[in-house]
């Protein structure tokens, strides 16, 4: 108990680290706390902290292997921001080839490539493993693919749900059943280090304290887009302004990690998403009025960027126009609920209703129309256009820019394993999703987490195995 008692004081001494603003080259320090008055212990195989997308896929090949693992979550469901995206994205797939659509390995690496600060280590990993990955999801869950374009798969059912959400869903489901065990409305509050090696979790329930002693823990807590104080931290810029992350996306495993000596990497950088719409004071992302053709203008009547490049370039040149800007869409793009838009029988009559010139307007569109027409965009380079935009009722949906999701986080190795400030693996502590620093600078965030999540849980069996 005398032991039990100085590991426990130690641990609370981190937690309350890692609630400071310690520059991440730095391990934060605090005083000393005084010991709750009764703490619950359990002990397990490997603990995973978070339940999105790659804490349940880790947590589901855990228990594939043979190993007791306890997935934690904060929130009193399942799912994090996994469960508010729109599709997988992979390559070479069954799926892909049965809808004619080839898009191969290297065009997945080409594309990850594109955008700067890439590692082509990480990039080539996430690329020989995420159509497996999406196999595996469609085959194991029952996910019916509706639709693919390029590396994009998507699943819609009946209800409208999309791939990511079914996902989240039948996997909580499917591992309940294998025997998972999970703790909803339990969240981590700090990682037990001894003798160098994570030891086990502090959570807390409805209770009270809970020690979880494991061989091994996960990190898959997700990022800190939510968590103002650290947006001020890392990109004051963006600091102050709104996100469509849960709000529980509050960087808890990043500070939990930071507070046993880990190192952070890419903590500046962030997605940014130029298509969030405000439904009464709730953020909402509405990513699909640029996927499905249509277009963007300022409150002038004038495009602005080129729609389809990334989400922060976009966001970037919106920020710029001072202002808010608005989609365009007409029948056949509209991808949006309808109710979020302003709908009109005309192009003029559509600006009239939103505020806009109306001359100016029909020119940007009718120059968008030829620009698709010649397969030529003029102005801004655009390549995938996928709609002519000359199909009433036309619409119209008023954006924003804002964070879509942060790309640094805990620095990992290609083994999935957390990194301390020397770059050293960090004996027991693995990571996976937003939480870590992935090296692919916020591409396919949704597939990248699930594709990590079960590569981090083939190196935790790879290891205990080896113990």
């Amino acid at each position: 108990m005398k032991n039990l008692k100085k590991v426990i004081g130690v641990v609370l001494i981190l937690a309350l680290s890692a609630c400071s603003s310690a520059p991440q080259t730095q391990a934060p320090t605090s005083s000393q706390t005084p010991l709750p008055s009764e703490v619950r212990e359990e002990t397990t195989d490997v603990v995973v902290i978070g339940a999105g997308g790659a804490g349940l896929t880790a947590a589901y090949f855990i228990k594939q292997g043979g190993r007791d693992v306890v997935l934690l979550e904060k929130r009193a469901m399942t799912g994090g921001n996994t469960a508010l995206a729109g599709f997988f994205a992979a390559n070479s797939t069954k799926m892909q080839e049965a809808m004619g659509d080839v898009y191969t390995q290297q065009d997945q690496i080409d594309f990850l490539m594109e955008t700067e600060g890439t590692d082509p280590e990480f990039a080539r990993l996430f690329a020989e493993n995420s159509g497996p990955s999406a196999e595996w999801a469609v085959d194991t869950l029952g996910i019916e693919v509706t639709r693919v374009n390029g590396r994009e798969i998507y699943a819609v059912d009946e209800k409208g749900t999309k791939f990511p959400a079914q996902f989240v869903s039948k996997l909580t489901a499917l591992n309940q059943q294998i025997g998972v065990d999970l703790r909803t409305e339990c969240p981590a509050i700090s990682l037990i280090k001894e003798d160098g090696r994570i030891t086990g979790v502090e959570a807390e329930d409805a209770q009270g304290k809970i020690l979880f002693h494991a061989q091994t823990v996960i990190l898959a807590s997700g990022g800190y887009a939510a968590n103002q104080e650290m947006l001020q931290e890392y990109v004051p810029e963006w600091a102050g302004g709104t996100t469509s992350n849960t709000a529980a996306t509050t960087g808890d495993g990043i500070r939990m990690a930071q507070a046993i000596g880990a190192a952070l990497s890419n903590m500046d950088q962030l997605t940014l998403n130029p298509t969030f719409y405000d439904d009464h004071g709730t953020t909402m992302s509405v990513s699909g009025v640029r996927y499905e053709g249509g277009i963007l203008v300022d409150p002038t009547g004038k495009r602005f960027a080129n729609e389809m490049a990334n989400y922060t370039e976009v966001s970037e040149a919106e920020k710029a126009i001072g202002s808010h800007a608005f989609a365009i869409m007409d029948s056949t793009s509209l991808a949006c609920n309808p109710k979020y838009a302003v709908e009109a029988e005309s192009i003029e009559a559509l600006a009239e209703k939103i505020g806009v010139d109306p001359k100016t307007l029909s020119q940007t569109v009718a120059s968008y129309q030829k620009y698709y027409d010649n397969e030529n965009d003029e102005e801004f380079g655009r390549t995938d256009m996928r709609s002519r935009l000359d199909t009433a009722p036309f619409y119209a949906v008023p954006v924003f820019p804002g964070v879509h999701h942060t790309r640094g986080g805990v620095s990992i190795d290609l083994r999935s394993q957390v990194l301390d400030l020397k770059g050293n693996p960090i004996p027991g502590l693995y990571g996976a999703g937003e939480v870590t620093d992935n090296k692919l600078m916020g591409n396919d965030p949704v597939a990248a987490g699930i594709t990590f999540g079960r590569l981090c849980a083939q190196s935790v069996l790879e290891d205990l195995q080896s113990q």
